[in-house]
């Protein structure tokens, strides 16, 4: 340890020791990778289970005769489906999939300010660049997540680890405590129950120029406006319940990384009667 910095037997590091031990700045960035998908026991879903139901999806769906591009899998940049329809090609008309209700719908990591001892939003940041990332910024500030997730977590009381450790994972036993200790001290917390969260989802799908999404077990939806004729229901107008959700998750337990973030989540769905797993015939109408 470098000399003058104390050795603390909590594991909470306060944040004025941080920039003279650990060289930190004070706002700390967090650009890990968001992955859809959590249980709501809190046991992550594999990932493999949405990649395996978007490619099984495909496959149906060539072999009756439609036109698909290559499952997305995690690459971001494409919607899970995208086909040429024929009475629109060459447009490709984008899908979203959802493999499980319970998926997080969208997400946006927190940042961490050390000075503060606040959570805030980092607009500067390389991760939320893209259009789909400052409508979730744009979805936060209208629904002031970031001021409650200060007031439900008080992290000025204890400082949660993700940040204070910094990006040293040479130590994984030690962010293993570190990280059983943030999910202690940071429980969920569900806010703006209602409908706001289920338009929230439409907005963010429609900043990626996807108007349409599957949930599997319950149909097909559109989302903001039915731009090709379908005759889908609004997926908006299908939900129950929606909220946001401030949480810790775990990007990757092996190599412990997690992430403080929030994410819309839809808690009841009524079903389509269009379907893209059982008749998909209706997209050539």
């Amino acid at each position: 340890m470098q000399a003058g910095c104390q050795e603390f037997e909590s594991p909470i590091l306060h944040s004025k020791y941080l920039k003279e031990c650990f060289g930190l700045m004070a706002k700390v960035k967090d650009d890990q990778a968001l992955i859809d998908g959590e249980a709501p026991a809190g046991k992550p879903i594999s990932s493999n289970a949405g990649f395996l139901y978007e490619e099984n999806l495909i496959k149906n769906l060539r072999s009756q005769g439609f036109t698909c591009g290559d499952p997305a899998g995690a690459d971001n940049a494409k919607a899970d489906l995208e086909m040429t329809l024929p009475k629109n090609a060459p447009q490709i008309t984008k899908f979203e999939l959802k493999e499980k209700l319970s998926a997080d719908f969208a997400q946006l990591n927190m940042d961490y300010d050390t000075s503060s001892n606040k959570f805030y939003i980092d607009e500067r940041k390389s991760s939320n660049q893209k259009e789909a990332a400052q409508t979730m910024i744009g979805i936060a500030k209208q629904f002031d997540i970031i001021r409650q997730a200060n007031e439900w977590w008080k992290p000025e009381k204890k400082p949660p680890q993700r940040f204070t450790l910094g990006n040293n994972y040479s130590n994984l036993a030690k962010r293993k405590v570190a990280r059983k200790l943030d999910l202690q001290n940071f429980p969920d917390k569900f806010l703006m129950e209602g409908k706001g969260a289920a338009e929230a989802v439409e907005t963010y799908y429609n900043s990626k120029k996807t108007y349409y999404i599957q949930v599997k077990g319950f149909g097909l939806y559109y989302m903001g406006k039915d731009i090709e004729g379908f005759g889908v229901p609004r997926f908006s107008s299908m939900v129950g319940k929606s909220n946001i959700r401030i949480r810790i998750k775990t990007n990757s337990a092996s190599q412990e990384r997690w992430s403080f973030l929030m994410a819309l989540k839809i808690s009841g769905l009524r079903k389509s009667t269009f379907d893209l797993d059982k008749d998909p015939s209706f997209l050539l109408k």
